[in-house]
């Protein structure tokens, strides 16, 4: 409930998402068996079993554990970047505010403003996507304005603000490598090659009994089509905006950041 109601979007509707997932997965399913039946009344089953099956069966899962592994290495950073931001955000807006406790004379609810403004459209950001001027504008003005503040402020308390501010533009720049870069695009194209070439021979390989065959075939189309739609959606980890996204992660330190931001403006 508290998380709903710092972000009203987080839950909405979090199940369509996965319903959608699982439909897509056995769409794909009923078409290949249903392709498996004509092909076998048809009379069109023309391979025979072979050793080389297994083999064939072993490659591509490896082939697709090689895949998984590299996306969760991008997912598991990836799930990293909001905390990391949202505490960059906190630390920038905490040094801001005690200037007024040395120098009471300083105006710094003009830039308390800014970040405020900053960190809303760097939420709407991480949510929608399109990384544009208008997000990298902001934070320049925001730069501009903690520089600014220089004259009240001595040169380590500076260099730290300044830093803050550029581990957030490169985790800005992180964010839209993520995703909009794919991971290794050739081990994809082979991924999905070697499923089509492995479920095509299953489908064409005469294996008694008939019923038997259906089960093997259904099971391990079933395992190869989810693992590799997973793998896309995990791909790009920062996709909240899209509604078909089922695996993405939570932008929740960033929301309560803004909620303490905005409380510390008022409060200012």
């Amino acid at each position: 409930m508290f998380a709903d109601q710092l972000d009203p979007e987080a839950q909405r509707f979090p199940w369509l998402g996965r319903v959608w997932f699982f439909s897509r997965v056995g769409l794909i399913l009923l078409a290949l068996l249903a392709v498996k039946l004509l092909v076998h009344r048809m009379g069109w089953e023309v391979l025979d079993p072979n050793l080389l099956l297994p083999a064939l069966v072993a490659s591509e899962v490896f082939l697709l554990g090689f895949l998984l592994n590299g996306i969760l290495m991008d997912y598991k950073e990836s799930e990293k970047i909001p905390g990391e931001l949202a505490a960059a955000l906190e630390c920038l807006a905490m040094e801001v505010r005690s200037i007024r406790e040395l120098h009471p004379e300083a105006e710094v609810v003009g830039s308390l403003a800014l970040l405020v403004r900053f960190s809303e459209e760097l939420l709407a950001w991480m949510k929608h996507g399109g990384l544009d001027t208008r997000l990298l504008d902001c934070l320049d003005e925001l730069q501009r304005s903690i520089q600014q503040l220089g004259i009240w402020l001595a040169a380590p308390l500076q260099a730290r603000l300044l830093l803050e501010l550029a581990n957030i533009r490169r985790a800005l720049y992180r964010i839209e490598v993520i995703r909009e870069i794919t991971f290794v695009p050739t081990v994809y194209w082979m991924a999905y090659a070697g499923t089509g070439f492995l479920i095509g021979g299953l489908i064409l390989t005469e294996i008694e009994p008939f019923g038997e065959s259906l089960f093997f075939i259904a099971v391990i189309s079933f395992l190869l089509i989810k693992l590799l739609l997973l793998i896309a959606d995990l791909d790009n980890p920062f996709a909240r905006g899209e509604v078909m996204s089922v695996e993405n992660v939570s932008l929740l330190p960033v929301s309560l950041a803004i909620r303490r931001l905005q409380d510390l403006v008022e409060a200012a």
